[in-house]
């Protein structure tokens, strides 16, 4: 079990538009909502409706260096005669609302371009190139790294984790990512080639151990799992207790595929003892039978 922290929806600026100037609501059949935001930055999309909206919403998804995925929102069109868009003009001039995406956002439709030019927009969206003027490339592939591993795309993590790893390998906070990547994508052995690097800079830090006993317990290498994570708990302080819990739990399930029953339910109970009473980690060790 790997656990990583969900980010809050932000919203900010206000904005304010017409969803009923049309009399006949009116849908294009051909866009298809099927993108997560994850797979449309600095991309134009279209918001779904239902059936009875006038109009749909648009806008631009983007990455804030600090706040994660961005969408901006642009308007919002009707669809008229020949599948032609047209723009609601009643919005405010110089009216804004930005919110930060959640993990759980609605999919999307691509915007297509051929729509651009009755929308009156460009391929990109000139506000937002102050977020993409970086210097500091190695800072930026960590952090647009960070971005996508937090919302489970890895595959696209690795992208810029890797470019950042071969530029400066130690850079803080870099290698945890780049593994933690490979063991969410099951490249186990990967996880295993950065780890044992990291270990030799940072020798004491827990994290690696906890990916270090959870490549080998997917791995079913059950004795290295299990000395993986006991080295792991024995470093942990006890302001670490959730770290030492989620080990516990695995460690726990590494000696009951290892048929050690007796030391399978002495470590379940000492995972449940430190883990945080109603938090995701303790309800999935209580279902777990502890």
């Amino acid at each position: 079990m790997m656990i990583r922290n969900l980010s809050p929806l932000c919203i900010i600026c206000c904005f304010i538009f017409n969803a009923t100037a049309q009399n006949i609501a009116k849908t294009d059949s051909t866009l298809k909502f099927d993108q997560r935001f994850t797979k449309c930055e600095r991309k134009w999309v279209v918001l779904p409706k239902k059936d009875t909206d006038k109009s749909y919403l648009f806008g631009f998804i983007y990455i804030d260096s600090q706040a994660g995925f961005t969408f901006d929102l642009a308007g919002n069109f009707s669809v008229g005669e020949n599948n032609h868009y047209v723009p609601d003009t009643s919005m405010v001039a110089n009216t804004r609302i930005i919110s930060r995406i959640d993990r759980n956002w609605r999919k999307v439709a691509l915007l297509p371009p051929a729509h651009f030019e009755e929308l009156h927009i460009k391929l990109q969206l000139d506000r937002i190139k102050s977020y993409y003027n970086y210097t500091d490339t190695v800072q930026h592939n960590f952090r647009w790294g960070f971005i996508y591993n937090d919302l489970d795309q890895c595959d696209t993590a690795l992208v810029y984790l890797n470019k950042a790893y071969v530029a400066k390998p130690h850079y803080p906070g870099l290698e945890f990512e780049l593994i933690f990547a490979y063991n969410a994508l099951a490249r186990y052995n990967d996880a295993l080639n950065v780890i044992n690097t990291a270990l030799q800079n940072d020798p004491k830090n827990v994290l690696y151990y906890r990916e270090l006993g959870y490549a080998y317990l997917q791995k079913k290498d059950y004795d290295k799992s299990i000395t993986a994570y006991k080295q792991g708990i024995d470093m942990c302080t006890d302001k670490q207790n959730d770290a030492k819990s989620e080990m516990a739990i695995n460690m726990a399930n590494a000696y009951k595929s290892a048929g050690n029953l007796d030391e399978y339910k002495n470590w379940g109970n000492k995972a449940k003892g430190w883990a945080t009473p109603g938090s995701s980690l303790y309800k999935f060790i209580v279902g777990q039978g502890f």
